[in-house]
């Protein structure tokens, strides 16, 4: 079992009136278990991309290879990853992924979670994938499962949870019908696509989504778009989720398989987002593929070991 790792907390992602009070015992807790080599917060001008560039450069930790625990989600996942690749793409640390509870959060169970799965110690290599070029700046981003550009529409995430998924229909109605009356301009991106000797022109996007194919070595992504369309036909697709119909409407929800070395060019940016950060004014383009796998340290799953006592 590790005795420490580097752990990075995306605090963005609490939502709790003590948002503050939970960091600090978090922080407190962890201090007491003697298991931060290294402690990282989200901050809104300091993201943990940059955080993670800053450790992974740190001469203390240079030649002592620790695990790395993030709290928080798949894009927070995404964003230490490729600060740590950033620095040595060669050098994988073993990533363990504690996701934030939907709600009850409880700073002890988070702990238990940790140590349960640290103690396990069950290491698995994950697929992981890149982008190349502007992204926002010159370089490379890497990510697991998803990345998501634009608005988060969970309707489109590969799994279908539609209990999760109507508890944040409410929100993402209320955001996207607040940014529409403001600037119809802030929430709709144009951009291009090109594979091979083909091209694809979208003028008007609301979302974007890059999956990983994680059994089709020729087609390993699929492209999900969601175009200009009227709130109801997004509604209409948290409706239909539950009987397993991805693409409602052909006109407003689009998805297709991808290879690699696609070019994707996005344009005409007054405000979007990478993974869930915002991006500055300007033009992005990035090539598409994949990037090998990096090793996971597996969750324990403490809910299922409580229900079989």
């Amino acid at each position: 079992m590790p005795t420490q790792a580097h752990i990075f907390v995306g605090a963005s992602l609490i939502r709790h009136k003590n948002k503050q009070g939970l960091l600090d015992q978090l922080q407190g807790e962890l201090t007491q278990a003697n298991l931060m080599a290294s402690y990282r917060v989200e901050k809104q001008h300091h993201s943990l991309y940059a955080q993670a560039k800053i450790v992974a450069r740190s001469r203390a930790f240079q030649n002592i290879d620790l695990p790395i625990i993030v709290i928080g989600n798949e894009a927070t996942a995404n964003e230490v990853l490729s600060g740590f690749l950033a620095i040595n793409p060669d050098r994988k640390l073993p990533l363990l992924l504690v996701s934030w509870p939907e709600k009850g959060l409880q700073v002890h169970e988070i702990l238990a979670e940790i140590n349960a799965s640290l103690n396990q110690n069950t290491i698995i290599k994950r697929p992981i994938a890149k982008i190349d070029g502007d992204v926002p700046t010159k370089g490379t981003r890497y990510f697991f499962d998803y990345l998501q550009i634009g608005s988060d529409f969970s309707a489109l995430l590969p799994t279908f949870n539609q209990k999760v998924i109507w508890k944040q229909a409410g929100q993402q109605f209320l955001n996207f019908w607040s940014n529409f009356s403001r600037n119809q301009g802030k929430i709709f991106f144009a951009w291009t696509l090109r594979h091979g000797t083909s091209y694809q022109h979208n003028p008007k996007t609301l979302g974007l989504q890059v999956l990983l194919n994680k059994d089709n070595e020729k087609e390993p992504f699929t492209v999900r778009v969601v175009n200009q369309v009227a709130w109801p036909k997004i509604l209409l697709t948290y409706l239909q989720g539950k009987k397993g119909r991805q693409n409602p409407s052909r006109r407003g929800f689009i998805s297709f398989p991808l290879g690699n070395d696609a070019a994707f060019h996005i344009r005409d940016l007054e405000s979007i987002k990478l993974d869930g950060n915002v991006l500055e004014n300007g033009a992005y383009s990035f090539t598409l593929s994949m990037a090998g796998t990096y090793p996971v340290i597996q969750a324990a799953n403490l809910s299922k070991d409580k229900k079989k006592k």
